[in-house]
């Protein structure tokens, strides 16, 4: 039986024991991890690192900590609920700094309300094992302005963001500062019911990981839901653009939302990395492995690719709910003259659409199947995108030597040609 990569198990996870410097004693506890190899559980400080720890509740606390602790400390959160005042978010201005839950289980420490849950001011920071909820804004603000560097958000669950839930901004792009090799794996991210906005913006000006003019940020194995107005138009759940370079989207469930992942959006402007004169809003991206499903509510496109240069877009599974009314008849579109992509391996029941204003260049189009069928799946209905044996997705790829592993880290080809999406069927008699 294959497991998801976003299924959770049990495991022991090790921290330090209570008091400031948390030197003298170790607790064992026994908290949800998650059993797939690309999700371990994050190690716990080595010798010599500072920790602090915050005691339940204690904002007070935790804010003055914020302000006063060295590079390199490691802040670790009792578990409980920390209510941000409307005007306060977790202001992080010094470097190498991270903010986990001691539990190791996200779900019981909360960070609640606030301008934004965290804002990032400072390089090297790292979110872990907490639950981000309910900010008038968003659940983590990455400052690109400032020339942010490798922020880390994982294993957290973010919940009901005003706007963005993972906001990565950036200022003027002929000035150069921007939020660069970033990280949001092994998260949740999703509206309990949909966006409602803000006093200051409409419900459909949301995404859930949106990345301005970022480059090498990798965003993986994470789990989106319901990232939509009650009336269904907002942005797509991943949205890299403002020339975005190099950006690696794998192994991520999207379930339910308006719009999937885009690579680029419109044509560039003052922000786009460069300036206004650059031709692209996103260069040479990576989407991979990932499904995409609309079950229950209409959806627009799965996948996007506007002023993209050399987009891959392989192994992806789209479903939609063929007894719904969807905004558009394709699952993946790629549009506008600058646009270059190769499109393989990829199965939706639904076609790929080379969209008007169209390409100077036709992409390259291999080994994709888009006419599946629900029986096909192991139980769609239920999100198991799984492939039942002797399908028509079986063996219907090309070799892509690149992308030897499917959405579990199973080993592809198992047959003689590579199968149609995420999943590759493995059989007792596959080697």
């Amino acid at each position: 039986m294959k497991l998801s990569p976003l299924l959770l198990g049990w495991g022991l996870f090790v921290v330090f024991g209570c008091g400031h410097s948390m030197s003298e004693q170790v607790h064992t506890f026994q908290v949800p991890v998650a059993t797939s190899h690309f999700c371990p559980p994050l190690p716990r400080p080595g010798p010599g690192q500072k920790v602090e720890l915050i005691k339940s509740g204690d904002v007070r606390s935790l804010l003055g900590k914020l302000r006063t602790v060295s590079p390199g400390t490691s802040i670790w959160l009792a578990d409980g609920v920390y209510t941000l005042a409307a005007n306060q978010s977790l202001e992080i201005v010094t470097p190498g700094i991270s903010i986990r839950g001691a539990s190791g289980n996200r779900d019981r420490v909360v960070i609640e309300g606030g301008y934004n849950n965290v804002s990032v001011n400072a390089d090297d920071f790292l979110v872990a094992d907490v639950t981000l909820r309910n900010p008038r804004f968003h659940n983590v603000q990455v400052r690109g302005e400032k020339g942010v560097a490798r922020p880390r958000i994982y294993n957290v669950h973010l919940i009901d963001a005003g706007q963005q839930f993972v906001k990565v901004s950036t200022g003027d792009g002929t000035k150069g500062k921007f939020a660069d090799d970033g990280l949001v794996a092994c998260s949740l991210i999703e509206y309990t019911t949909h966006a409602h906005g803000t006093n200051v913006s409409a419900p459909s000006y949301t995404n859930g990981v949106d990345v301005l003019a970022g480059q090498g940020w990798v965003i993986r194995d994470n789990v989106f839901r319901r990232i939509r107005s009650q009336n269904g138009p907002a942005g797509p759940a991943i949205l890299l653009w403002r020339n975005t370079i190099g950006s690696v989207v794998q192994r991520n469930l999207i379930v339910d939302c308006w719009r999937g992942i885009a690579l680029g959006l419109s044509a560039p402007n003052k922000h786009s990395r460069g300036g206004p004169n650059v031709q692209y809003d996103h260069q040479h991206g990576l989407v991979e492995n990932n499904v995409i499903l609309a079950l229950h509510e209409p959806a627009d496109a799965a996948i996007e690719n506007n002023f993209a240069l050399n987009s891959r877009v392989r192994h992806n599974t789209v479903y939609y709910n063929e007894t719904l009314k969807h905004a558009v008849p394709w699952a993946i579109e790629y549009r506008f003259p600058p646009t270059t992509a190769i499109i393989q391996n990829n199965l939706t029941n639904r076609p790929i659409l080379k969209r008007t204003p169209s390409p100077s260049q036709d992409a390259t189009l291999q080994g994709n199947v888009t006419h599946a069928s629900q029986a096909w799946f192991r139980d769609i209905s239920a999100e198991d995108f799984h492939l039942l044996a002797q399908t028509p997705a079986m063996d219907a790829g090309v070799p892509v030597p690149e992308s030897l592993e499917d959405i579990d880290g199973d080993k592809r080809p198992t047959g003689r040609a590579p199968d149609a999406g995420a999943d590759e069927v493995v059989t007792l008699t596959s080697p």
